[in-house]
């Protein structure tokens, strides 16, 4: 039929391209390293040609630079926090943002090697967006040591102290402060929560969008490709942004004091 084409759904896993000694390449690594060398030479190529007066290039990147940075600063309420995380968020949101996207360029996945696919969309892969949560995680548990150290910090999650000062002020007070101190254990699970949460987000709407593309396209490939191409463009760049914005709402609340740190 002329309004179909064939179209195989995406296997859940990543396919194995070529090993490294024991070590499995998959296509999911080699599109996320060949992102990270776009990200690596647009950023070198911009650093060498920025000029005091901007061209159209330069003043498109600085506009996204105010974008981005005055997105941070309405999350977290703080300029000066929020060009701390500047740099780690707004490289977080370019990288996810184009991995997301770059499996739409056409013709890309149909680059084989030994039958199978040599590029996969990275946020594709379960192990990807897995690691970058958790190290994003992990990143807001080290800021919070280095804001309060590391007694201070596990102070959040093992309440001890406040155990021993509520029974001495009464029993009543001794009791809450033990439901409190419970409430602290289970924020321990909460932030597991949050790795599998933020890669599952991830995942499983970029996981899904191929899936669906490729029913639609086998039944419609005459009339879906443009609206959906819109769709799926709109979607990697809106599940960038919200994986941003969540890290940066979790390293906000991971220093925060309770103080005014508006500058």
């Amino acid at each position: 039929m002329i309004f179909q084409v064939a179209a195989e759904q995406p296997f859940i896993q990543p396919e194995i391209v070529f090993s490294v000694g024991n070590i499995p390449v998959t296509n999911a690594m080699i599109m996320s390293a060949f992102v990270m060398l776009i990200f690596l030479f647009v950023s070198v190529g911009i650093l060498r040609k920025a000029k005091i007066v901007p061209g159209t290039f330069q003043t498109i990147i600085e506009i996204l630079f105010t974008a981005i940075l005055n997105f941070l600063e309405t999350l977290t309420g703080s300029k000066v926090l929020a060009k701390n995380i500047f740099p780690l968020v707004g490289t977080l949101f370019i990288y996810i943002g184009i991995s997301n996207i770059i499996g739409l360029i056409p013709g890309i996945s149909a680059i084989t090697y030994n039958d199978v696919a040599l590029f996969r969309t990275p946020t594709n892969d379960f192990n990807t967006t897995f690691s970058i949560a958790l190290a994003m995680i992990v990143l807001t548990h080290v800021a919070s040591m280095k804001e309060f150290g590391l007694f201070g910090h596990l102070g959040k999650f093992f309440k001890f102290k406040e155990v021993i000062i509520g029974f001495k002020e009464g029993v009543g007070a001794g009791f809450l402060a033990i439901i409190d101190f419970l409430i602290g254990l289970l924020d321990i699970i909460s932030e597991l929560a949050k790795v599998i949460s933020l890669s599952l987000r991830l995942f499983g709407n970029m996981y899904a969008g191929e899936v669906l593309a490729a029913i639609l396209l086998g039944a419609f490939a005459m009339i879906v490709p443009a609206p959906w191409f819109a769709m799926n463009l709109l979607t990697g760049l809106l599940q960038a942004l919200v994986f941003g914005s969540l890290t940066a709402a979790y390293y906000a609340l991971a220093v925060d004091r309770g103080e005014e740190t508006n500058a």
